[in-house]
């Protein structure tokens, strides 16, 4: 499987997907957003006031310093983010190590393997292996989700923030619905359907990303709306009060406000940033390292890297062992903030057949284990129903 992701890798640089390829063509796919990001360090982040969101590296190259703009094409002065401070990088955690970890309740069942069926009306998390999708409550009854004929295995299953709405999208087109209601059809020229989605915080509507194209679905009107200034971002997150943040492939922190830019900040010094998730006062990334000196020093490793979200200063660094391997893969994927000091994230540990929900205190350096589930499996959490 792994020769096709990386003939696929090759073919979808340059071909649109024609969304009948499977779950091989959407791996192949992130796995190249993921290079773009990382190995040419084009590492940026977007953020976007009015709207808000929600792969094995064979070692990566040292890259020389790009020339930053003083300002941006729209004329706004460019700012430059600092380097990670060294008191702000804490002792290395090895992941396979997270079975281990203290046990801490965010309304999750602790082990998502052996389920009891059962009518489920306000999912906490959506459990997808790619053939079949399945809806889990907090009280860890499980219910298997009767999914729109066509999608194929390529598709893309999501559950909004508040668990109330769920949005489907492949080649039979772009569906949602509400959890107690009937699965409602989008023009399949509306939007692109081997996609990303990206729910806004309310749960009202969906930005879908597809080759080289943004839109924004409003679910009650079902009006889609251009949203040309994402067709460079490869990765989204979202934030509490309204914002879109993202990796693109340049090299700058950009800000939008309704559609025009308002700020740039270079993040070259952090390296390759991948997966924003967006806090009140934070924005974490996985960080993987570029640049490696001889010996290494101690950012020179891949980790979670926590920013405060208006200066981009780093508030901590998590460094993880074996380069490469959870960043490139998104084995390493910050997923929300539970409070301004608290990260909840996913890992896949190497060599393990569990993946886990973490959380990390980003100013104590406590990391605590929450749930996990079989590594077959994709997990997509009603973020706004984590709670401790």
């Amino acid at each position: 499987m792994t020769d096709l992701h990386d003939l696929l890798d090759l073919a979808t640089d340059r071909l649109e997907p024609p969304g009948l390829a499977g779950r091989a063509l959407t791996v192949a796919q992130r796995r190249r957003t993921v290079r773009r990001g990382v190995l040419a360090s084009v590492a940026a982040v977007v953020l976007v006031v009015g709207v808000a969101v929600t792969t094995r590296l064979g070692g990566a190259p040292a890259v020389e310093p790009m020339h930053v703009p003083a300002t941006s094409p729209t004329g706004v002065p460019a700012r430059t983010a600092p380097a990670i401070a060294p008191d702000r990088i804490q002792p290395a955690w090895d992941p396979r190590g997270a079975e281990g970890q203290p046990v801490v309740e965010l309304g999750v069942p602790r082990v998502m393997e052996s389920l009891t069926p059962g009518e489920v009306t306000r999912p906490v998390v959506l459990l997808d292996d790619g053939s079949r999708a399945r809806l889990v409550s907090a009280d860890g009854l499980v219910h298997e989700l009767d999914l729109p004929g066509g999608l194929t295995r390529g598709r893309t299953v999501s559950l909004s923030p508040d668990g109330r709405r769920l949005v489907a999208t492949g080649a039979g087109g772009f569906f949602w619905r509400e959890i107690d209601g009937d699965w409602q059809r989008l023009g399949a020229e509306d939007v692109p359907l081997e996609a990303q989605l990206t729910w806004l915080p309310d749960s009202s509507g969906v930005i879908v990303r597809g080759w080289r194209r943004a839109v924004l679905v409003d679910l009650a009107s079902g009006e889609v709306a251009e949203q040309r200034f994402l067709e460079d971002v490869s990765h989204l997150g979202v934030a509490p009060d309204g914002a879109l943040v993202g990796v693109t492939e340049g090299r700058s922190v950009v800000q939008w406000r309704d559609g025009r830019e308002t700020d740039r900040v270079s993040t070259a010094g952090l390296e390759g940033l991948v997966l924003p998730a967006v806090g009140g006062s934070g924005i974490a990334f996985a960080r993987t390292n570029l640049v490696t000196v001889d010996p290494p020093g101690p950012a020179d490793r891949d980790g979670l890297l926590a920013l405060d979200r208006e200066t981009l200063e780093t508030r901590a660094y998590l460094p993880v062992p074996d380069d490469h391997y959870y960043v490139h893969a998104e084995d390493l994927r910050p997923l929300t903030w539970l409070d301004d000091d608290t990260l909840a994230f996913t890992v896949l540990p190497a060599g393990a057949a569990k993946r886990y929900l973490m959380t990390w205190d980003v100013e104590t350096g406590d990391i605590s284990r929450v749930s996990c589930w079989a590594r077959s499996l994709d997990a997509v959490f009603a973020t706004a129903l984590l709670s401790r």
